[in-house]
């Protein structure tokens, strides 16, 4: 695996128009033709603007490359928005909108702007249904209900009742081995087969191999994929090559993104970083591919 490093990203990107020409690059370069006149034809740049022109004197056809992606009408120059796609994919474990205004200057309101336009990013791609052999576990989010400020305990108590995990957000992953990764958030009163089966059937093809523990939410899968359980509950975590090791790796990473990067995220904001931690690690071993991976989604 190469690493991309910071020289050779400076010297791929040493300026706005570099990286304007890779935009343009991305966008354009498999339409030899112009869309207005329709002939082949080569565009110029229009110095001082975020524009292509046609070259043909009758035409003179303007393309903005920005148009219609994350860096529409953006104040912010190029090179950082750059810059910050190369911070997100050389660390491990995230970037903090924080760091973010500490390495490009700018606000923090548009550091946070920036690093969820990048997270939309990380989010696209289409992702077909899974196959193989597939891990399905979950992970609740949140701290301890004791920790939390007393007015939000009490409003907690009011509409949630219970003790152990009712108190976090429950996250649900489905993992394929060597292969994507699926998350969605429910709430405590979803975690049970009446929600997590329908799920699981949108995006496992059936015949797949499936793998939990012993959540009885998980009971009745064997009618559609091939189901094996690895009971924890009786000290077994691995059966041979069945086991759930790989989507717990992808939780504990998870983990150490929100708590150690990012401190806490809000419900409204954590399918964002569930997608930016899944694409992490399914492209973990890509090394500068990374990189123009997420760049290719513009």
């Amino acid at each position: 695996m190469k690493k991309f490093t910071i020289n050779e990203f400076r010297k791929r990107f040493p300026d706005d128009d570099a990286c304007l020409d890779k935009i343009f690059e991305l966008r354009y370069s498999k339409h030899p033709c112009c869309p207005q006149c329709s002939q082949q034809t080569t565009f110029k740049r229009i110095p001082g603007r975020r524009a292509y022109q046609c070259s043909d004197k009758d035409c003179q056809y303007q393309l903005y490359p920005t148009a219609g992606t994350v860096f529409e009408k953006t104040r912010t120059r190029l090179s950082d928005w750059f810059f910050a796609l190369y911070l997100f994919t050389s660390t491990r474990n995230g970037v903090s909108a924080k760091e973010l205004e500490r390495q490009l200057g700018t606000t923090y309101k548009t550091a946070h702007r920036m690093g969820h336009q990048i997270r939309k990013l990380m989010a696209q791609g289409g992702l077909a249904k899974l196959s193989g052999t597939i891990e399905i576990d979950e992970y609740h989010y949140g701290g301890l209900l004791k920790n939390k400020h007393k007015k939000v305990r009490e409003e907690i108590k009011k509409t949630i009742k219970g003790q152990g995990y009712v108190h976090k957000i429950p996250v649900l992953a489905l993992l394929q081995r060597d292969g994507g990764i699926v998350t969605a958030i429910l709430t405590p009163q979803t975690v049970d087969g009446l929600n997590i089966k329908p799920i699981i059937s949108k995006h496992v093809e059936k015949g797949s191999t499936i793998i939990t523990d012993g959540f009885g939410a998980y009971k009745g899968l064997d009618a559609s994929y091939k189901h094996e359980v690895v009971q924890h509950s009786q000290d077994e975590f691995v059966r041979g090559i069945y086991h759930s090791n790989s989507v717990e790796g992808f939780f504990s990473q998870l983990s150490r993104t929100i708590t150690g990067t990012h401190i806490h995220v809000s419900r409204k904001y954590l399918q964002n970083y569930l997608n930016e931690c899944s694409f992490r690690y399914v492209n973990r071993k890509q090394g500068q591919f990374m990189f123009d991976t997420i760049l290719s989604q513009v």
